[in-house]
């Protein structure tokens, strides 16, 4: 897929673009795009659960000793959880 795309930055965004393309001696083209990709696979990261969501999701049975005795067991519930995913396609 070939289209122009015309770009208007102002003078702080033409700036970098400058010090980008001196920086890494690319093209104005080649910096956008990577730019492009990069703010990409940050939105796609960000999107993702962190550890601590997918941790309040696992359903430990109360702990009868000290809250630190839960953690030996997060791995394993974990491991199973991913397996099941796995095993369910």
């Amino acid at each position: 897929m070939s289209a122009t795309v015309t770009l208007r930055p102002d003078s702080e965004s033409a700036r970098i673009l400058r010090r980008l393309m001196e920086r890494n001696k690319a093209t104005k083209s080649q910096v956008i795009k990577d730019a492009l990709r990069h703010r990409w696979q940050s939105e796609e990261e960000a999107s993702r659960p962190t550890s601590w969501q997918i941790y309040s999701q696992l359903k430990i049975p109360p702990a009868k000793g000290p809250r630190r005795d839960r953690a030996r067991h997060a791995k394993r519930l974990v491991k199973e959880i991913l397996l099941a995913k796995r095993q369910a396609g």
